[in-house]
């Protein structure tokens, strides 16, 4: 018996095999497909994203394959710039830049090559998962071999559905979402340069009311539009190639490149009401779908796998722990839903066809701006000690005094990081008590740490695995409560 089979290899299913992998956990991934699917959809992440791929052991093999961001400018349909977000300069509070582009198979070959690294860790590709029966040990899997036609039945204590949008997974948990409203078709194009382009290193979305489209660059070679599909469009040619260079031409010419992909897309806003039933959980596509207005669709699905890893691992290896995997949707549902309504927020600005409104929306972003923070969302209730401050919040990554980063020092545990000063407070028998729960303690954790924690008022944070906030500690005399409540979920 596995100790995990994940259902699909995609971004979201390959990276919680290699986080799987990482931990010791026993795991088969089942592909339909075989091979990388050879068409980009997913273009970007960011710095919290790229720090989960830290901990999977894959940062330098994805940096070497993206770039960093150079943020996001509004335009007119004059091409007059209504609002402009900068990207960040430098690295963020993850330890990474806050924005990175990429070609999305590249992406997945390297992270679906990191599964190798793993002995503990099977792929097998063109597969079909057909049916599902659950018990209280585990759950036997139908799978059909696409080559042979030969059905065999693989067993596993738990299931994760990476199997997307259309998630046979999701339909065993229950079919039912919640719909945020927006349901747009937008045409999607790939272009390969011959060589670059002299149009702008940002994202640029173009509020134009007679035709909203937005231009990504992805890499200087690689180029995407997305544009929105009118009432008046005839979808049967809207991808032929000579509408498509038509569509193109305020950009780009085909002396200049070549069409790699044009689809039409319908964007949904979907939360899916289950993300669990038993021994089944889905995560990513299967979970939940944004319109790419905000590029967190993969960030969500990474998120997920960063979030029921450490669980499963915890299940697996104290199963009277297992009750701390019926949080993995009570704490991923709010958080994703977020960024699902600001993504739908945001869609709506770009979106407008009509002439009046659409002036109107000008004069108003000219005068007051675009001001939205980047989300920053609490988890909903779960393993940490309520929603008050930072408590539930991603936490920060800094370099130690060392040279070390945070994450990579302290692998894949639970970690009090103490401010300086405060570290000799610390008992003996405090310390002896982190020891059986395995909590990592970092006495100093450098200039970033240290002014983070001074920001929050705080003596120390305890960071889950995932870099979410336990608890925030004012005092160090609250920590024996602290890790009575952690004691509690963890059961060591």
């Amino acid at each position: 018996m596995k100790d995990v089979v994940i259902i699909g290899c995609g971004p979201t299913g390959a990276l919680l095999a290699n986080l799987l992998g990482e931990l010791g956990v026993s795991t088969l991934v089942l592909e339909r497909a075989a091979g990388v699917l050879e068409i980009p959809r997913a273009v970007h992440i960011d710095g919290e994203t790229m720090r989960i791929i830290q901990a999977a052991g894959m940062a330098n093999e994805v940096l070497a394959l993206s770039r960093p961001g150079h943020g996001m400018h509004w335009v007119d349909a004059e091409g007059e710039t209504l609002v402009v977000r900068e990207g960040q300069q430098g690295l963020g509070d993850q330890g990474w830049h806050n924005d990175y582009y990429f070609h999305q198979p590249d992406l997945e070959k390297a992270v679906r090559a990191g599964l190798s690294r793993f002995p503990h860790v099977e792929l097998r590709e063109g597969v079909q998962v057909t049916d599902f029966r659950q018990d209280d040990v585990g759950v036997t899997l139908s799978v059909l071999n696409g080559q042979t036609g030969q059905s065999e039945q693989i067993e596993a204590r738990y299931v994760v559905g990476c199997d997307g949008a259309r998630s046979i997974v999701r339909q065993w948990i229950g079919e039912s979402h919640e719909d945020l409203g927006l349901h747009q078709a937008w045409l999607v194009v790939d272009v390969q340069l011959y060589r670059p382009l002299d149009l702008p290193e940002h994202t640029v979305q173009h509020c134009n009311p007679s035709r909203p489209a937005t231009s990504n660059y992805i890499t200087p070679l690689r180029r995407r539009w997305e544009i929105m599909l009118l009432d008046s469009d005839d979808q049967t040619e809207i991808t032929h190639p000579e509408k498509v260079w038509e569509l193109l031409a305020p950009w780009v010419r085909p002396s200049q490149g070549k069409l790699e992909r044009a689809a039409t897309y319908m964007f949904h806003s979907l939360i899916s009401q289950e993300w669990q039933k038993g021994r089944l959980f889905i995560a990513g596509d299967a979970a939940h779908q944004t319109p790419p207005f905000l590029g967190q669709g993969l960030c969500a699905a990474a998120r997920d796998a960063a979030n029921l890893s450490w669980k499963l691992a915890q299940a697996i290896a104290h199963p009277d722990s297992a009750g701390i995997l019926n949080t993995y949707e009570p704490e991923r549902k709010p958080h994703a839903r977020e960024f699902v309504d600001l993504a739908v927020q945001l869609g709506g600005i770009i979106q407008e066809t009509c002439p009046q409104a659409a002036s109107v929306r000008n004069t108003e972003l000219k005068s007051k701006g675009l001001c939205f923070p980047f989300p920053r969302p609490t988890l909903g209730p779960g393993v940490h000690m309520g929603t008050e401050g930072i408590v539930g919040k991603i936490g920060f990554q800094s370099v130690l005094p060392d040279g070390h980063w945070l994450d990579d020092l302290v692998g894949p545990h639970f970690c009090l990081v103490i401010e300086a000063t405060q570290a000799h407070q610390l008992t003996a028998e405090t310390g002896g008590l982190l020891e059986v729960l395995g909590v990592k303690v970092i006495r100093d954790g450098g200039l970033r740490s240290q002014q983070w924690l001074k920001d929050n008022n705080l003596a120390a944070v305890l960071l889950r695995p995932d870099r979410y906030v336990f608890d925030g500690l004012a005092n160090l005399a609250d920590l024996p409560l602290t890790l009575e409540h952690l004691a509690a979920w963890i059961k060591p």
